[in-house]
């Protein structure tokens, strides 16, 4: 008996040494002193087999609704009919209230799977044995939670309030799993099985009834629904419904709008045709909101899918609204509005030059626009140090007045439009240009080349002018190489054609005639200006004059 009993502590040890080893030392222990006591106090004819003792042992695998439960047999005495765990909400439980049988011992060992509790819910448990003789004993009461549950979702059999566009479901969380439903709702495709991964409503947490509006539908479609709802176990689905929108109008989009100054191009999309057959689309427009077909209008062929119309005889510097539409025989649908902007003829600079920045002020100046390209405006002026700008198409302090944005300009001098005003810098002569199109103000030292056969060619950028050495005001050209008429020009960075590569030379004309600077601008080809071989061009732009000597 003793070798027997010996043998079972060593194949205990040999297999839980790893599980509960403080519980495990202490029976070990108690089985030591209990043998010890056997060999010093008897003889082996005297050997008697110990009462059966057995303990709690663990617990794993703990879900919302098991567990496994285990015992160990410290000693099994007269011999053990029955192995199991019982369990309750209260301490101590016994096989009066839930027990479970072990199907098997290994090894003084056994575990039994128990199932069917209730979500986050503490229980007691305790394994036990019956003995031969009929003795019930247990084990130490031990305590287990377990976890909680996914929630339960369902649904409405159908959607109501259908339309073209929109439907209403409705859904239920009635029980949430005990723990917090932190967001429910309806989700929805045109695809079988839609998740929140996609288009849904969000009915917010906790359980209860929630009816859901579908907004942005398309007409005469087929959708699939479910309700859904999330804690934090997971997310569960309800069964899936389906419904089909009416027919209705088209479901249209307006795009991008860009201007000139007195045209426009707009871009509009057909998403989808209402069900039925688009009879005509294009894009209305106008000075106030939400334009209409009744308003100005310019049509496009064809009925689904992206189009651009080509808009005329705008008005210049106006702001205009404009909406793509389609009409099918439901009705007329439009897209959101869009807003543009016809570049103005004039563009003037108000400043700290300017006394108490007086629109009205003869200081102002007037830019100069560039032929072909009425996204564009130059000037070159004389500024003080550290002089302050800004720009606008009329004189007047009217919200359309602009400046730079940011802190520091770019390359060249190049800042992107906004509403602070533009320091100029050192003082001298400074070459500003306004680009409506990229939506920039470029301020630079000026450039300017004169050319032509008085020059020598008309290859361009050769003959620039410097300032003269007595006088920075005056800026003077190279030496007239032969008799002929004087062609010049201004170069910036910033002055470019709506290809963004640099205006032609003669776009940004000017000369000098009868002892003024004359500029070309959005006008015809300036009149011929005679030089001799010799001669310098001698320009100053503060009095807007210059001289050939």
């Amino acid at each position: 008996m003793i070798t027997e009993f010996i043998q079972k502590l060593i194949n205990i040890s040999t297999k839980y040494l790893s599980m509960k080893n403080n519980i495990f030392i202490k029976l070990l222990g108690l089985a030591f002193t209990a043998l010890l006591l056997v060999f010093v106090g008897c003889d082996k004819d005297d050997l008697v087999k110990l009462d059966a003792e057995m303990a709690t042992w663990q617990k794993d695998g703990i879900t919302s609704t098991s567990v496994e439960l285990s015992g160990i047999v410290v000693a099994e005495g007269d011999g053990i009919s029955e192995y199991g765990i019982v369990w309750g909400t209260t301490e101590n439980p016994t096989t009066a209230d839930s027990k479970k049988v072990a199907d098997n011992v290994e090894k003084a060992v056994y575990w039994v799977t128990v199932d069917g509790l209730e979500h986050l819910t503490t229980y007691h448990y305790r394994a036990y044995v019956i003995t031969n003789g009929g003795t019930t004993l247990y084990g130490k009461d031990d305590v287990f939670t377990t976890l909680a549950h996914k929630p339960t979702i369902i649904i409405s059999n159908e959607a109501t309030d259908i339309t073209d566009i929109t439907a209403n479901i409705a859904g239920e969380v009635p029980y949430d799993g005990k723990a917090l439903v932190t967001t429910k709702g309806i989700c929805w495709s045109t695809e079988e099985n839609p998740t929140i991964a996609g288009l849904l409503t969000d009915e917010g947490e906790g359980m209860g009834e929630f009816t859901s509006a579908l907004t942005n539908l398309r007409a005469k479609t087929v959708y699939y629904a479910r309700a859904y709802a999330t804690n934090s176990i997971a997310t569960v689905y309800s069964a899936q419904i389906t419904f089909t929108t009416l027919v209705g109008i088209a479901t249209v989009e307006t795009g991008t709008a860009s201007a000139k100054a007195t045209t426009a191009q707009v871009a509009g999309n057909v998403i989808y045709n209402g069900g039925l057959t688009i009879s005509e689309r294009g894009v209305c427009y106008g000075k106030t909101e939400n334009p209409t077909i009744a308003d100005s209008k310019v049509t496009n062929t064809g009925e689904n899918g992206e189009f651009t119309v080509d808009i005329s005889g705008l008005e210049t510097s106006t702001t205009y609204h404009a909406r793509a539409y389609a009409i099918n025989s439901e009705g007329v649908a439009y897209g959101a509005e869009v807003l543009f902007s016809t570049f103005p003829t004039t563009m003037y600079i108000n400043g700290s030059f300017v006394p108490s920045w007086d629109w009205n002020n003869a200081a102002v100046l007037e830019m100069i626009p560039v032929h072909s390209n009425p996204h564009l405006f130059w000037k070159i002026a004389w500024f003080n140090a550290d002089s302050e700008l800004k720009f606008n198409s009329e004189l007047a302090w009217n919200g359309a007045e602009f400046g730079k944005t940011g802190d520091t300009a770019g390359a060249d001098g190049v800042w992107n439009k906004g509403g602070d005003n533009i320091p100029t810098g050192a003082e001298g002569y400074k070459m500003v240009v306004v680009n409506l199109l990229a939506n920039t103000i470029q301020i630079t030292d000026p450039v300017i080349y004169a050319q032509g056969s008085a020059f020598g060619n008309w290859n361009g950028g050769e003959f620039l002018f410097t300032p003269d050495v007595a006088d920075a005001k005056i800026l003077v050209s190279p030496a007239a190489v032969a008799d002929d008429n004087a062609r010049m020009y201004v170069t910036a960075t910033t002055l470019t054609n709506t290809d963004n590569n640099p205006v032609d030379w003669w776009q940004a004309e000017l000369s000098v005639l009868v002892g003024k600077i004359e500029y070309r601008g959005a006008g015809n080809d300036l009149a011929g200006a005679p030089i001799t071989t010799g001669q310098k061009v001698k320009l100053n732009f503060s009095t807007e004059s210059g001289i050939f000597e």
